[in-house]
């Protein structure tokens, strides 16, 4: 058995990467005569923003005036709130509702989703206090919150892959600041139900908790609003300004990973913090990159929806052909990752069976217990390639024996002696 099998890893980001450029070192040499690989394991867009896009960037860049801080054009930036808070009103609240947001007071704009994660968690935890996550979780909320020095308390999900309030245990509160939660979840998949969200609501208010629920993945579901519509918004709730910040991004609804643009949203006390941490940290984001996303921010709806078919399209055709091979793999909520359990034969350790596959296949997946112990016997499968990649991974796992049902561990040992 190899070292990081015996000592598991620290999260599901650190395995990943040392397996991969593992890989790599070995798919370089002159006498490599496996397969290359195939990266499923990070969720990683390989859409390409639109063209129309790209060039409003180039528009903007060519601009001589939007070179300089962007914390020096206040004006810039204070529009790109307007149109997020405007986004927010058209996508989550019902036609007549009153303005929920205020762009200065409700809104800072960041440097990607998970620039909030940790900004949330800094501004709010100090060491040796406590954040209570879902188990399983997205690995960065782990990592970010042992960063700062403070306990990460896991507690359990149900069997619908929602968070069970009631498995917290006394102990676990005491010392504890904020609840963090994912909707649609990263790794799981699971949207949040509106019960659900008035249930944490309710145990926030109870327990004094600041609550952070990112929605880097709110775009990306698989079920047509009703009426353009979108579920899950936490921030219209009764009382959910005064402790609530939602994280948003573009991240992965218009394919601009690279680009690095998100907002937090909800409560003025933590957006205050974050400009505070911001102004102290950076000059804030690219001036063309803020002009432009204030112009997508107005189309996202359309945006999204384009990359939420090509991604219900990948997932349809994985699941089928997994389905097809004897590897029955629930389709996901939201999000494009889909969370499937070990395939029949393969029962028990994860991280065995991802780096096997690797091995026997050069197909790269997450492990589950990567997030979480929670996460035990699955893995995630990020769909952030084409069809046609999709279709050799499917290929490869149809010629990898192993995959069928009557398959033992004999494969394990001889990888790992």
């Amino acid at each position: 058995m190899n070292q990081i099998t015996a000592s598991g890893p620290r999260n599901a980001f650190t395995l990943l990467k040392t397996l991969a450029e593992r890989y790599r070192t070995r798919q370089e040499a002159a006498d490599f005569t496996g397969e290359p690989l195939l990266d499923l394991s990070i969720g990683n867009p390989d859409v390409a923003p639109d063209p129309y896009w790209r060039n409003r960037l180039q528009h903007f860049i060519h601009r001589d005036d939007l070179h300089g801080y962007g914390d020096c054009r206040s004006d810039i930036n204070r529009h790109l709130c307007e149109r997020f808070s405007a986004y927010f009103q058209r996508r989550f609240l019902p036609h007549d509702a009153p303005v929920l947001l205020d762009p200065q007071h409700h809104v800072v704009d960041l440097l990607g989703s998970k620039e909030g994660i940790f900004y949330s968690l800094f501004s709010c935890l100090k060491p040796g206090e406590a954040v209570l996550m879902p188990d399983p979780s997205y690995a960065v909320y782990q990592s970010c919150a042992r960063l700062i020095g403070a306990r990460v308390e896991l507690f359990s999900c149900d069997t619908s892959g929602q968070p069970d309030l009631g498995s917290i245990r006394a102990e676990q509160l005491l010392g504890a600041r904020m609840l963090v939660i994912c909707s649609p979840s990263n790794p799981t998949g699971v949207e949040l139900s509106p019960g659900k969200l008035q249930q944490i609501m309710d145990f926030a208010q109870r327990n004094a908790l600041w609550v952070i629920i990112d929605r880097a993945y709110a775009e990306i579901v698989f079920k047509s609003p009703r009426n353009g519509k979108l579920k899950g918004a936490a921030l219209p709730l009764p009382g959910a300004l005064s402790r609530v910040l939602e994280l948003h991004s573009l991240s992965k609804s218009c394919s601009l990973a690279g680009w690095r643009i998100g907002f937090a949203a909800g409560s003025p006390e933590l957006v205050k913090r974050i400009r505070h941490i911001k102004f102290n940290t950076d000059f804030g984001t690219f001036l063309p990159l803020q002009c432009v996303a204030a112009e997508i921010l107005d189309e996202l709806e359309t945006l999204s929806a384009r990359n939420s078919a090509i991604y219900a399209t990948r997932m349809h055709r994985f699941v089928e052909g997994a389905a097809s091979l004897g590897w029955n793999i629930p389709p996901s909520q939201g999000t494009f990752f889909l969370w499937a359990p070990l395939p029949p034969g393969f029962a028990g350790d994860d991280l065995r069976f991802v780096e096997a596959l690797l091995e026997s296949t050069g197909i790269l997946v997450a492990p589950g217990s990567g997030f979480g112990p929670g996460g035990s016997g699955r893995v995630r499968i990020a769909l952030v390639q084409s069809d046609k990649v999709l279709d050799d991974v499917l290929h490869r796992l149809g010629k990898w024996s192993s995959l069928c049902p009557h398959s033992d561990m004999s494969f394990i040992q001889k990888v790992h002696p």
